[in-house]
């Protein structure tokens, strides 16, 4: 057992996080639920006077280690004007599902859009036609540019 929890910034995330192995993980996940052997998600919302927050959870094993996992989202629309500050920010704790040791604190901006994105690749893996070499985007920002470089890992766009 780890002796202290980690934390990592955005930073740290994005140094971290490689695209293909998200996507991999995100298949395997997906795998898991489908065999009943992931704890089971959860979803609570809760509403601010300029925003909100949303706390997603789940678990699941990976090894001889089951983990859990929350996010905790905040949405504040006018950040941006009113304060220099990014629409969504958050953090992931993750803990040791056995113990309930808290292992991390991450920083959830790139690991939700990257996670977003690789599940639209594991999508586009199994449900495009063989052929498929398009891609249409509805939107923009991080989001788009992480869906697009996703699918490009999967389809030959």
């Amino acid at each position: 057992m780890t002796s202290g929890t980690v934390v990592l910034t955005r930073r740290d995330v994005l140094d971290l996080l490689a695209l293909d192995e998200c996507i991999d993980a995100v298949e395997r996940a997906f795998r898991l639920y489908a065999e009943g052997r992931t704890i089971a998600p959860g979803v609570l919302a809760a509403h601010a006077e300029h925003g909100g927050f949303h706390v997603k959870t789940a678990g699941l094993p990976l090894g001889d280690r089951a983990y859990f996992a929350a996010k905790v989202n905040a949405n504040f629309p006018g950040n941006r004007e009113r304060f220099s500050l990014p629409t969504i920010q958050g953090v992931i704790a993750l803990f040791d599902a056995e113990t309930g040791f808290p292992l991390a604190m991450l920083d959830s901006g790139e690991i939700t859009s990257a996670r977003t994105a690789a599940a639209t690749a594991v999508a586009a893996r199994y449900l495009a036609r063989a052929d498929a070499a398009v891609v249409t985007i509805c939107g923009c920002g991080v989001q788009a540019r992480d869906q697009l470089r996703a699918l490009a890992r999967v389809r030959p766009v």
